[in-house]
């Protein structure tokens, strides 16, 4: 099998599905939402705005109709006389030469049938068709001219109705022929509703379809579809460059929050270091240092005794040492400003080598912990 046909084969239960679903009728309507958005000159000039010229015949007379957005307004008539369909002609390829022109055939030229066929149908629809002329309609096949629509597609029991659209061959030539110069760049040939609007047919062969204005339109879309594919590539680009920006803001915002934190952490460590230092500051302001303790025990401890050991631990005072008279050291201590509570701990003995007393003394440092606990100042 060609690879064209088993193409076409393979992705035609795709289209099926997708002309069955509503995704058809969302894009047309988005479509003309985007473009009623459009001013109208930039929509003429895309060739977002669908115009045509629809041309009729009636008798010896040519009915002129313009169609703007399935809008049909009303030109005029005018005789059927060769020098003035020439001029018509040149007029409309020089000021409306994008515009396409259809012929619409009257109702009563044409025949209609409705059928009703399997979905399997579909892809070789004309085909199909093709060979049910000849019981549809009282004419062959070799002398008409037909064209297929589809009406509506039921899924549930796959079945397609669709409408045959034929016209006689000699009808069509006819009219071609009376149009003159005009049918040289017809688009299309239509036949007109109950409403007198284009049923949406082409009845015209492919080979007799004016292409001039379709090529301009077909570029002008190229050139739009290009320009909004270009306008979403910068907008994708701006928006990662935005992005990216974003990310680096974020960044710098995390470093900086963390050297907030750090800032905090040193500043509740030099506040508890400053807090510390003050206590022990005022600790000191409060206790005499060892130089003045020094010399208080100095003046007031005599001669005839000596330490051989003094301690001070936490306020605490400790003296070991001999005198020849050391129950009165107590009431010589007992005046000083910076002692507090001296007293003597354990027995006093004597020193055989030395006829001395061993004694052993405490007290408390004036602002210390343990004077305060002991009983305060007094």
């Amino acid at each position: 099998m060609p690879a064209s046909p088993a193409f076409s084969n393979a992705v035609q239960p795709l289209r099926t599905r997708l002309l069955d679903s509503p995704l058809p009728g969302w894009w047309d309507a988005g479509v003309e939402a985007v473009a009623g958005l459009l001013p109208q000159g930039l929509r003429r000039r895309i060739g977002a705005q669908k115009r045509a010229l629809l041309l009729s015949l009636s008798g010896e007379t040519l009915r002129l109709r313009a169609e703007t957005d399935r809008r049909i307004v009303e030109l005029g008539n005018l005789p059927m006389d060769a020098e003035l369909l020439a001029n018509l002609r040149a007029r409309l390829d020089a000021q409306a030469g994008g515009v396409g022109r259809w012929l619409l055939l009257d109702p009563s030229q044409v025949l209609r049938r409705s059928l009703t066929l399997p979905s399997s149908a579909e892809p070789r629809l004309r085909e199909v068709l093709a060979h049910e002329i000849d019981r549809q309609t009282p004419f062959p096949a070799d002398q008409v001219v037909f064209e297929t629509r589809v009406l509506g597609r039921d899924t549930a029991t796959k079945q397609l109705q669709v409408e045959l659209v034929v016209v006689p061959r000699a009808v069509l030539d006819a009219q071609l022929e009376a149009l003159g110069p005009l049918a040289d760049r017809l688009v299309g040939v239509d036949v007109a509703d109950g409403e007198g609007a284009r049923l949406g047919v082409n009845l015209l062969p492919t080979a007799q379809r004016g292409a001039g204005g379709d090529r301009d339109r077909w570029l002008n879309r190229g050139l739009v579809v290009a320009t909004v594919l270009l306008l979403l590539m910068a907008m994708l680009q701006v928006l990662d460059n935005r992005r990216t920006a974003l990310a680096e803001v974020r960044q710098r915002v995390d470093e900086a929050n963390k050297q907030i934190v750090g800032v905090r952490l040193l500043r509740n460590s030099l506040g508890s270091s400053r807090q510390a230092a003050d206590f022990l500051a005022k600790k000191r302001g409060q206790q005499p240092t060892m130089l003045e303790l020094l010399a208080d025990l100095t003046r007031r401890i005599p001669d005839g005794t000596s330490l051989e050991k003094l301690a001070v631990n936490q306020g605490k005072i400790v003296m070991i040492g001999q005198s020849q008279e050391a129950p009165a050291l107590v009431g010589l201590l007992q005046g000083s400003s910076l002692i507090r509570t001296p007293a003597l701990a354990g027995a006093v003995q004597r020193d055989v080598r030395t006829g001395k007393d061993r004694f052993t003394l405490t007290a408390n440092m004036v602002g210390a912990t343990a004077e305060v606990r002991d009983g305060g100042q007094r």
